[in-house]
């Protein structure tokens, strides 16, 4: 046993907490408040079920820039969710998210869309400490039990007329030492896009895609921007998330169509 007085050793920690800034897709796992489910889909993989939402889905054409009248031009927002559910489900390594669209469209004149979106990350790196705390030490009989004074009170163990104190192994309370942000994994503007043929015709676009591992993922998506040029009519949009697993199942629920 260490005898001390009341000193003792500080121990740190670093942990690194990932925030998402968005100015398009926001890729996190906390939960998003009073959020309406939209549309649902699942299957059973490995004895596990494998269910994926959409929620608070909203997609709002504007006014094109430029003007054109065979320009289309939109916004999209909302949350994308995997949830696995089962005996072996926070053991699942090596799963797939897409989130993208289903294009419908009348006809083209040379005509094309594109899916566009930023997602710079920050980081927030702490550093924290366990402050010590010292107990003392009290003398104990030849079975190891405490001695105890004539009032009932543990006896303390002195040394140069001082009652003496050990630190406590488990230590005291967890502050916040130090904080540093930064930005990291700053991703330039990403785009996606599809030509159209002249006639009528529907295309999928996976818009974005990432392994995840564990039982839930979340994304969300803010202000993600599409346009469409060199359409004949409106253009229909059907979002959609899939979840493929690391055995290849794989399970897509499609939303509502939109039309722009």
């Amino acid at each position: 046993m260490k005898i001390q007085t009341r000193r003792g050793l500080k121990a740190a920690r670093n942990a690194t907490v990932a925030a998402a800034a968005v100015a398009g897709l926001v890729l996190g796992s906390s939960g998003v408040a009073n959020a309406d489910v939209d549309d649902q889909n699942r299957i059973v993989s490995a004895g596990n079920e494998v269910i994926v939402t959409q929620k608070d889905t909203f997609i709002q054409g504007v006014p094109p820039i430029g003007g054109s009248p065979l320009s289309r031009q939109w916004f999209h927002n909302g949350v994308g969710v995997a949830n696995i559910v089962g005996p072996a489900a926070a053991d699942f390594e090596g799963s797939t998210f897409q989130f993208g669209y289903q294009f419908a469209w009348a006809g083209s004149v040379d005509g094309s869309v594109g899916v566009s979106w930023t997602s710079p990350g920050l980081g927030v790196d702490t550093t924290s400490e366990r402050t010590p705390r010292f107990v003392p030490v009290y003398e104990k009989d030849a079975a190891g039990n405490v001695i105890k004074d004539a009032a009932g009170k543990p006896v303390p163990v002195k040394q140069d007329g001082q009652d003496v104190f050990v630190e406590d192994p488990e230590g005291g309370e967890i502050e916040l030492s130090d904080v540093e942000l930064g930005v990291s994994d700053i991703l330039p503007q990403a785009t996606a896009g599809i030509e159209l043929t002249p006639a009528p015709g529907i295309e999928e676009l996976v818009v974005a895609e990432g392994e995840f591992d564990g039982d839930f993922k979340e994304v969300q998506f803010a202000n993600v921007s599409g346009a469409a040029t060199g359409i004949i009519g409106p253009v229909q949009i059907r979002p959609f998330v899939r979840v493929i697993t690391a055995n290849g199942d794989n399970v897509t629920t499609y939303g509502k169509v939109w039309t722009i």
